[in-house]
């Protein structure tokens, strides 16, 4: 089970989303499960928020927490889920707390707690992200659900309900993302120390679509992955950053796994015996390796950096030449009198 927590300022936006048909139309069925308010959701959404403007000195009262199931745990109950609810927050606030808990989906729940206690006094919300942990995964025992903490890639950014719904409505297995992510590791750890090339050709092997990111001085900054049928709703392919499929695929990472052949070392070869060619034969050069065109694009990108570097230059005093010096005395200037003598005046 998964907690994610929002704080804000009154319960009746909160409780107008939770029964909204949501951004993407994925809201069904919305219905409370479980709280200590009476009354349907306009009249509970009033009683909270007009018993929060009692302490004027909070700025966010309201508490919320989405707590959310994976797929292997199946779909809870109505009376399953109210038990969760009312166990978590009487752990985490205690009962004597304003709150409800709102069901729209099949495997999750948002909850809406007032942070004002029914005395007047301001429940703490020091650490709360720290104090809930502990108590969701308490409840996975208890009730015989998946540790979805250590289940859960932390490397790799999780799929969100709404693109696993998308996947399925386009026949996919499971979402793209993830069939991304197994199949580029899997090439990623076939072709350790091959290079890009032996990594290309077998995400090519795999079925995987691939572009490689450049910067504008030539140096590789990573690649987007896709797959065959993976479109938009415009019937455009959708492109994933590796950042988005998984950290671990991250340019800087993959680099340090595929290993480059240092391109000079072919310049260090001995010389191959010259073939005599005719006056009229086609003269070739050997085609250029991925590996030597990084490697010539960056020693161009370091030499133009060095052409841009500017010294700073120091201010030099010039003395004017003296052309008199070396010529006869017969041309050489009228001399005026001396500055300071009498003369001349």
């Amino acid at each position: 089970m998964i907690a994610k927590v929002t704080k804000g300022r009154k319960a009746g936006g909160a409780l107008r989303y939770d029964f909204s048909p949501g951004h993407r139309e994925e809201h069904k069925d919305p219905r409370i499960v479980a709280g200590s308010v009476p009354g349907t959701p306009q009249q509970v959404a009033r009683i909270i928020d007009r018993h929060t403007r009692q302490r004027a000195d909070v700025a966010r009262p309201i508490w919320r927490c989405s707590l959310s199931l994976p797929d292997e745990d199946g779909e809870l109950t109505d009376e399953k889920w109210q038990q969760i609810a009312e166990e978590y927050v009487g752990r985490m606030w205690g009962h004597d707390v304003p709150w409800v808990a709102v069901r729209h989906g099949a495997d999750h729940i948002h909850l809406t707690v007032s942070r004002v206690r029914w005395s007047g006094e301001l429940a703490s919300d020091s650490h709360d992200y720290a104090r809930s942990r502990p108590i969701v995964r308490a409840l996975e025992r208890e009730h015989g659900l998946i540790d979805a903490e250590s289940r859960s890639d932390r490397v790799a950014p999780q799929v969100s309900g709404p693109e696993r719904a998308a996947a399925q409505r386009r026949g996919a297995e499971r979402p793209e993302r993830e069939q991304l992510r197994d199949l580029i590791r899997a090439a990623r750890d076939a072709s350790a120390g091959g290079g890009r090339l032996a990594f290309e050709q077998a995400l090519a092997a795999a079925g995987v679509d691939y572009r490689a990111n450049t910067a504008r001085n030539g140096r590789m900054s990573g690649y987007s992955f896709s797959l065959p049928g993976w479109q938009d709703s415009g019937g455009e392919q959708v492109w994933a950053a590796a950042s988005k499929v998984s950290r671990d695929l991250s340019w800087a990472k993959l680099d340090a796994v595929l290993g480059r052949p240092d391109p000079r070392i072919a310049y260090a070869l001995p010389p191959q015996p010259r073939q005599e060619q005719g006056p009229t034969a086609e003269r070739s050069s050997p085609p250029v390796t991925p590996e030597e065109l990084q490697f010539l694009r960056g020693v161009a990108a370091s030499a133009a950096r060095a052409r841009s570097t500017t010294v700073p230059r120091r201010k030099v005093r010039l003395q004017s030449p003296d052309w008199s010096a070396g010529l006869p005395p017969q041309q050489l200037p009228p001399q005026g009198p001396e500055r300071g003598s009498g003369l001349g005046r």
